[in-house]
């Protein structure tokens, strides 16, 4: 049985995604199974436990989320979408650094060879087939990516100093989080405390008023023993004063 994602819990395994590092690793590494198993370990110490293939598909979902709601607002026209989830997806993924160029350049060729294999065996209206279209030469692809040395360095630092800076707004986000969680717990304890005190209260004030009943009680019991002390007396002198002899 699959159990869900909290919130809480997403909004921790993205600042944990977010960590420059665990981007640099993921993004470098074909393979990336070592990464995620260190992730899941690091979630599992802020006592959330998922397997790695649990997390790496979990990203996969969030990132492709992310880009079909990003594609959708960038379209003119369109009515932007909302998500959760955005703000924080945004602040990692907004700035590419360039070792993802590639893996989205082959992304997008892998889409663009699948449409077109779609359109290649669907018919046409004239009963006919269409034709395939021409992929994008090497070339064209090489040329659109191509930066110089220092443009791709200058780039490099200001992709890293915004990462950074997103890094920094989660942790903050995140601080905030466990502040307000924090709060909350402390008034829910002073609203136990209340509780406690005012039950040991009317418990006192209970055993008080039972107390008191007990001695009135006591002292109504007492009194009439004494009234039936005293007939009893007056009822034996009558006795002893009739049996005399005249």
């Amino acid at each position: 049985m699959t159990v869900l994602w909290s919130v809480d819990e997403v909004r921790t395994f993205l600042s944990l995604v977010a960590e420059e590092r665990i981007q640099r690793d993921l993004n470098g590494m074909t393979r990336n199974e070592k990464v995620f198993k260190e992730v899941a370990q690091l979630l599992a110490a802020h006592g959330y436990h998922r397997t790695y293939k649990q997390c790496r598909d979990k990203l996969k979902k969030l990132k492709s989320n992310y880009r079909t709601i990003k594609e959708h607002n960038s379209r003119s026209g369109s009515k932007r979408s909302t998500w959760k989830w955005f703000d924080q997806m945004d602040a990692i993924y907004r700035r590419k650094p360039a070792s993802n160029v590639k893996e989205d350049a082959q992304d997008s060729a892998t889409s663009f060879l699948e449409n077109t294999m779609e359109d290649a065996l669907s018919p046409c209206n004239d009963g006919s087939t269409s034709p395939p279209a021409r992929p994008p030469t090497p070339a064209t692809t090489t040329s659109s990516i191509s930066m110089k040395p220092e443009h791709v360095v200058t780039g490099k630092r200001r992709q890293n100093q915004q990462h950074q800076e997103h890094i920094a707004i989660l942790r903050e986000m995140q601080m905030a989080d466990i502040q307000q969680q924090e709060l909350n717990r402390a008034q829910r304890e002073r609203h136990v405390q209340i509780a406690i005190d005012e039950a040991r209260l009317a418990r006192e004030q209970e055993a008080a008023l039972r107390a008191e009943e007990n001695t009135q009680t006591a002292a109504f019991n007492q009194a009439f023993l004494n009234v039936m002390g005293t007939l009893l007396q007056a009822m034996s002198g009558r006795r002893e004063q009739n049996s005399l002899p005249d």
